[in-house]
């Protein structure tokens, strides 16, 4: 788990340093390679890498760009790779494309390649079970499934359909977890790999590129336990000193010592049949009692709901620091370090006078080429501080009626050894009110 800390603004000798090469997403059947369509030229780009999520980006393309205004307006049916200083860095698969006002440049939207798992629906019916036999309906481990095993077989297949190579590494001590996956839960297969890598001690994921010995371009997508990324990287900045600017702010918007997780019934749960909910709590000496409640839709196994109750706990038992500064151009190339690296931050102000020095995470990079820049978003270990939500996201939280809907149903309560209501909460209502 990981939350952001600092958003560093290093300036990078981008411009002219680019290049683009297309092709397309898929061959001309299942068995052939995708077909080369050649170089294109972009006079914008940016793209955004994030660790454990999915990408983003966007060009903006003056015509004629190489290619051929049918296969740019053939969204979702070729690829185009970003190339710096002759290495490869990005790709990014046409989602949306802006033609306005008759210009002769067009703007099209980028999602990187691994978020196609963003429309890759689970259709196993009516579940998967990882402790139920072998087969289509079960993993077949009664004891429990290696997880980085379950999110291979949440996604690798699906991946392979647009030529991305999944990697998976257990480390040196596996985690064993149970899951339970109903047909079509959750949005997509890649909100499910999100929610497996969002829980203590949860893998991580991560896109990576090279060059294979047949001079092709690759994407990769890495699995693993306990992380992805270098701890020797050996990037870093200091306030005071070089950096251009600094801001911190705390937030205290998430910030919670009892949290409540409420789960849902499975397709056969008998009719009045209690919704499972946890709830955890944690010493909140010289605070009042914070509430809050996340819901999971789709998830049954209480054991599951433990996970994220406990890891929702312990990411937002903290408020949220926002932390940013602009260092100097004094930084290496942008294909040197992927997010994931460790990277180290200083900082003595006089609200510090004892100073800020930790090592954090790489978790978010934006580049802007037309800038020259690359923003860095890093983050300190679990338990963080954490991001402050998206107006999506916000909104997608403020439609209480659906929320009222959901946790209107009966409910049966798992308080957790560490939750003695006595002087505390009331106890549990059959009927959640």
């Amino acid at each position: 788990m990981s939350a952001p800390l600092l958003d560093v603004r290093p300036v990078l000798n981008l411009p002219g340093h680019w290049t683009f090469w297309a092709d397309t997403i898929v061959g001309r059947t299942a068995a052939d390679p995708p077909i080369p369509l050649g170089p294109v030229d972009v006079s914008q780009f940016w793209c955004t890498s994030r660790l454990s999520n999915y990408g983003t980006g966007g060009v903006m393309v003056s015509l004629p760009c190489g290619l051929p205004s049918d296969r740019l307006l053939a969204l979702w049916s070729w690829r185009l790779w970003c190339f710096y200083d002759n290495d490869l860095y990005w790709c990014g698969v046409p989602s949306g494309i802006i033609d306005e006002n008759g210009a002769e440049t067009v703007t099209l939207t980028l999602t990187e390649l691994p978020g196609y798992l963003k429309h890759r629906q689970f259709d196993i019916w009516p579940k998967w079970d990882s402790r139920e036999p072998a087969g289509v309906g079960g993993g077949g481990f009664p004891d429990g499934m290696e997880q980085t095993a379950i999110a291979r077989f949440l996604v690798a297949n699906e991946l392979a359909d647009v030529g991305v190579r999944t990697v998976t590494d257990p480390g040196p001590s596996p985690v064993l977890r149970d899951r339970v996956y109903e047909f079509l839960e959750s949005d997509s297969r890649g909100q499910l790999l999100s929610n497996l890598a969002g829980v203590l001690d949860g893998p991580e994921f991560r896109t990576e590129y090279q060059m294979t010995n047949l001079g092709r371009p690759e994407c990769i997508l890495r699995i693993a336990y306990p992380r992805v990324g270098s701890g020797a990287a050996g990037l870093g900045v200091s306030v005071p000193g070089a950096a251009l600017g600094y801001r911190a702010a705390w937030d205290s918007d998430q910030l919670r010592n009892w949290t409540w997780a409420v789960g849902d019934l499975p397709e056969n749960a008998p009719e009045g049949a209690a919704r499972p909910t946890v709830m955890r709590r944690i010493p909140h000496d010289g605070m009042p009692r914070l509430d809050a409640v996340d819901d999971w839709p789709g998830t049954i196994l209480e054991k599951t709901l433990l996970e994220r109750a406990e890891t929702m706990l312990a990411t937002h038992a903290v408020p949220s620091l926002q932390l940013t500064a602009t260092p100097p151009e004094s930084f290496p190339p942008i294909t040197r370090y992927y997010v994931g690296d460790d990277v180290t931050v200083r900082a003595v102000t006089p609200l510090l006078p004892g100073g800020l020095d930790v090592t954090g995470r790489l978790v978010q990079v934006d580049v802007n080429a037309a800038e020259g820049t690359a923003i860095w978003t890093v983050s300190t270990p679990s338990p963080p501080p954490v991001y402050r939500e998206s107006l999506t996201r916000r909104l997608d939280r403020l439609d209480t009626t659906t929320r009222a809907l959901f946790q209107a149903g009966r409910m049966s309560i798992n308080w957790g050894a560490d939750a003695d209501p006595a002087g505390g909460p009331q106890q549990p209502h059959e009927e959640n009110q």
